[in-house]
């Protein structure tokens, strides 16, 4: 399982990249798209902090300069996967105990704030796709199944 999830945060760094990378071609990105880009790398620090039992000093909207995304995104990429390679794989099952953004206390399995953070990266995803097509010659594709098909046609060219 852990090895699944590991799988899962690359490609979530792969898509992340994607859509930074065609921000950054944008001359004016919208605001909006901005934002909600740094809501995702913001709010997948603030589920790692609650993971990892870490004091985190960012929001979940936290403004994130579009020049400091992709570093952004990679720094907590690495920490993430760091952090699954260095626990148990029972784990993953294990409540964890944590505040939401409201100051309200939940519980949720490791397994499940993954998921979790996969889904609600993706759902954002779409919307700043969305927002910045207009702009672009061609908008970035981020579909897992695109990201398998790229890594299984450079693996066969290695």
């Amino acid at each position: 399982m852990k090895d699944y999830l590991i799988h899962l945060l690359d490609y979530e760094l792969w898509a992340n990249r994607r859509v930074i990378d065609a921000l950054e071609t944008v001359a004016k990105p919208p605001s909006r798209a901005v934002a909600v880009m740094g809501h995702i790398l913001s709010a997948e620090q603030v589920w790692f902090g609650r993971v990892a039992n870490e004091s985190v000093f960012v929001s979940i909207w936290e403004d994130i300069p579009v020049s400091w995304m992709v570093e952004t995104a990679e720094r907590q990429h690495r920490k993430l996967v760091s952090y699954l390679e260095g626990i148990p794989e029972r784990e993953l099952l294990q409540m964890v105990e944590y505040l939401n953004s409201q100051g309200n206390p939940y519980q949720s399995t490791l397994l499940d704030i993954l998921t979790h953070m996969s889904h609600h990266a993706a759902y954002h995803r779409g919307q700043v796709v969305q927002l910045i097509r207009p702009m672009l010659a061609e908008a970035p594709i981020t579909d897992f199944i695109v990201w398998q098909r790229e890594g299984i046609r450079n693996q066969k060219t290695v």
